[in-house]
């Protein structure tokens, strides 16, 4: 018993630490594109699912270890039965074109953290840390200034310059349950709920600066907009032949949310100034303890999962597609002005396992898959697009068998996403990028009561 709670100490103490790290950490992305809406969205729900093409809302544990968590419907709770903890960096490359230039940039940082557990024979628990969205970029623009005679004849004075500088991002800390009744047979239904805590900070800095030559005062603008709130997303799935003597699976999934609210508060600081050692300033607009609040989207999806297993059944090959559509349209943010498009995905991804509990390379997981993304962006009146493919592997660590008590079994997981967002035509950016995850999932007999101590 101090075993457990020694445990339970640890967790909470390293969630406080992974949620006080990813708040002071550079953000997660150096897209332009974060720049609108409350950001990228990372859409970071597990390292199975980031290697399947995003998928997930039809996609759970069968009744053999390894046990992988899934974060995109709660759901999947009900089906780990052991232990399933996970954690991820992640390592994003990125290069981004125009018509004539190009921009290479790079960065790693904390991907989440979570925990899957079961309570009895019909619920099953979660909690964890992720990323929601991110905001990261540092555009600089130059225009020339021109001085007009009586004549209309035009001659260059001089230069201005605006730096775009964006930081932060939101991040989302969950707790869930899933509870599978027992009058269904099998326990072939699972019903589950996530309550959500989002906290996070949007830094958006504007900087204008005259040539040295022009009797121009230069600016500076400051906001910094503090976001928290709850809210909450719901999930069911429903499998057939779920039992041994089936050699085929079939998984229906449903997800959805019904939006909800976060509070926004608000600060702003700008200053106009003449260049100089010291600066002087020559006015100053303070704006704190402004308020409003970002409505999120109503949002839903299904999913279907085919499951088919080998001769010692064990789930050998599994297909998976996903999709899910957001009404970012009647989303309200503070400080946007632009228009949100409603964004739809398509996802599907597969996984295949030689066998389980054999040789070393015939228990790897090989994963692949694919993801379209009709973004919430709208830029110029021009959809901005992602497409993406994804590879991965599940390498494994220990025995091919369920863990006994006061020992591990534990996967090596590295998944990869290339993909492209974005368009070089009608003045926008393209941005290719290749994103690198590295999660460690280990199984184990924590939370579960013994006869013997």
């Amino acid at each position: 018993m101090k075993s457990f709670y020694t445990r339970i100490l640890f967790l909470s103490v390293l969630l406080l630490t992974l949620g006080k790290v990813s708040g002071l950490a550079q953000s997660a992305t150096v897209s332009p594109y974060s720049r609108y809406g409350i950001g990228d969205l990372q859409n970071q729900n597990g390292v199975q699912s980031f290697s399947m093409g995003n998928t997930g809302i039809a996609l759970h544990n069968d009744t053999l270890t390894p046990y992988f968590i899934t974060l995109k419907n709660p759901a999947s709770y009900f089906y780990n039965k052991v232990t399933t903890y996970e954690a991820g960096l992640l390592n994003n490359n990125i290069m981004l074109a125009t018509e004539g230039q190009s921009h290479y940039n790079n960065n790693t940082y904390f991907g989440y953290f979570a925990i899957a557990f079961p309570v009895s024979k019909s619920f099953g628990a979660s909690f964890g840390l992720r990323p929601m969205s991110s905001v990261g970029y540092n555009i600089n623009t130059t225009a020339n200034i021109d001085s007009i005679d009586k004549n209309g004849n035009s001659t260059p004075i001089g230069t201005t310059t605006n730096q775009y500088i964006g930081t932060g991002g939101i991040n989302q800390l969950h707790v869930g349950l899933a509870w599978a009744p027992s009058f269904f047979k099998n326990r072939n239904l699972s019903i589950g709920a996530n309550a959500s805590f989002m906290f996070g900070y949007l830094n958006y800095t504007q900087n204008v600066e005259y040539s040295p030559n022009i009797l121009a005062i230069n600016s500076q603008t400051m906001e910094n907009i503090n976001v928290h709130g709850f809210t909450s997303d719901y999930g069911i799935m429903y499998t057939i032949g779920r039992t041994h003597d089936s050699g085929l699976q079939v998984i229906l999934g449903a997800t959805g949310t019904l939006g909800g609210s976060l509070f926004a508060d608000y600060n702003m600081l700008s200053v106009g100034y003449v260049p100089g050692t010291p600066q002087t300033n020559v006015d100053t607009i303070d704006n704190e303890g402004g308020s409003g609040k970002i409505k999120l989207p109503i949002s839903g999806g299904l999913g279907i999962t085919v499951v088919k297993r080998d001769k010692d059944n064990n789930n050998q090959w599994t297909f998976s597609f996903d999709h899910a559509v957001q009404n970012w349209s009647r989303s309200t943010i503070p400080g946007e002005t632009e228009n949100l498009n409603n964004s739809t995905q398509y996802n599907v991804g597969i996984q295949f396992i030689p066998h389980k509990n054999t040789s070393f390379f015939s228990r790897i997981h090989y994963r692949i898959g694919y993801s379209y993304n009709h973004t919430y962006l709208n830029i110029n009146n021009y959809p901005v697009n992602d497409n993406c493919v994804s590879l991965g592997l599940g390498i494994p660590i220990g025995p091919p068998f369920a863990p006994p008590i006061n020992t591990q079994l534990g996967i090596l997981n590295i998944g990869m996403q290339f993909g492209s967002l974005g368009t070089t035509s009608n003045d926008l950016i393209r941005q290719d990028y290749a994103k690198f995850l590295v999660a460690f999932t280990f199984n184990s007999r924590w939370f579960q009561k013994h006869l013997y101590q």
